[in-house]
């Protein structure tokens, strides 16, 4: 018997024909892995073209994510900044309003310093008037003023009272024993993540327990745990001031409590988002926190750097 002959697998054979059948037969042969390389050789770059498209759009994504990031802290930086110009403004606004106001009450104070006067077992103020300020009266018998006196002295009086009780209900008082300020109002580092922020009061350094005073007459709206203030206090002075009062370590109001200025209501802590003791203290006026510290020296009584 014929053995047959083991057909080799590793080997492509392949065979050209031609139309003329006078021609003979071309045949070559090629081995399996080389083959194998021909076939791949077309498909690398379409592969590659695919991986590259890919890529491309992904960057692409990428790019048009961080372009909306972008713009979005763009616009929160433009916000801040007209924020931070208004309530400039605002400030500027306060303290030309405080300035006419301690100049009216300086008026008032020295109008009432220059007023002769003596005191008698009677007591009261007596005011010296020229003669023609003064009238005879019905019988004879005595000098009376005159009616425009009376009046000058009255509207006088109208003034002082509305002057003082425009003062009673605006924060002018400080809010506990001065020591220093440790942040000042407007943007600033914050403390605990070292990012740009915008801080709505002041802080003043103070040992725990010292007394916290509310700064003008009012009712107390608050006295609870207040999230990252901790224990805070908020009262309201009239329909255009406020004041917050928080990190305190004692609480000795509640809503409702009517206080005046200088009260106690409450004592230096560290509570809420807090690196110390300290006071946070706040000034809002018709709904927007203010600088308080042109408050603090409407008397010239302290001296604020």
């Amino acid at each position: 018997m014929k053995r047959k002959k083991k057909r080799n697998s590793s080997v492509v054979t392949f065979t050209i024909l031609s139309d003329d059948v006078n021609k003979v037969v071309t045949r070559f042969r090629m081995r399996k892995p080389l083959v194998y390389v021909l076939f791949t050789i077309p498909i690398i770059p379409v592969v590659a073209l695919i991986y590259y498209v890919y890529v491309n759009l992904n960057q692409q994504a990428e790019i048009e994510a961080l372009s909306g990031n972008l713009a979005t802290e763009t616009t929160k930086s433009e916000q801040l900044e007209q924020t931070v110009s208004m309530l400039e403004a605002e400030t500027g606004d306060t303290k030309e309003k405080l300035e006419e106001l301690t100049e009216l009450e300086q008026q008032m104070r020295n109008y009432i310093n220059e007023l002769p006067t003596m005191v008698d077992p009677s007591g009261g103020l007596h005011i010296s008037v020229d003669e023609q300020d003064m009238v005879e009266s019905a019988d004879g018998t005595s000098f009376l003023p005159s009616s425009e006196l009376l009046v000058q002295y009255k509207d006088t009086l109208a003034v002082m009272d509305e002057v003082s009780d425009e003062l009673r209900y605006t924060p002018t008082a400080w809010p506990t024993i001065p020591n220093s300020f440790s942040s000042d109002y407007g943007v600033r580092s914050d403390p605990l993540n070292s990012s740009e922020a915008f801080h709505t009061g002041v802080d003043i350094r103070g040992y725990y327990g010292t007394p916290v005073y509310a700064t003008a007459d009012g009712t107390v709206t608050m006295a609870e745990y207040y999230g990252s203030y901790g224990n805070a206090i908020r009262i309201r002075h009239s329909g255009t001031y406020q004041t917050l009062y928080g990190h305190l370590s004692s609480i000795d109001v509640e809503v409702g409590d009517v206080v005046k200025k200088g009260d106690t209501i409450g004592t230096i802590g560290s509570t809420g988002r807090s690196t110390g003791p300290h006071l946070h203290y706040e000034v809002v006026k018709n709904g927007e926190p203010i600088d308080p510290k042109p408050y603090f020296n409407i008397y010239g009584e302290y001296d604020v750097e």
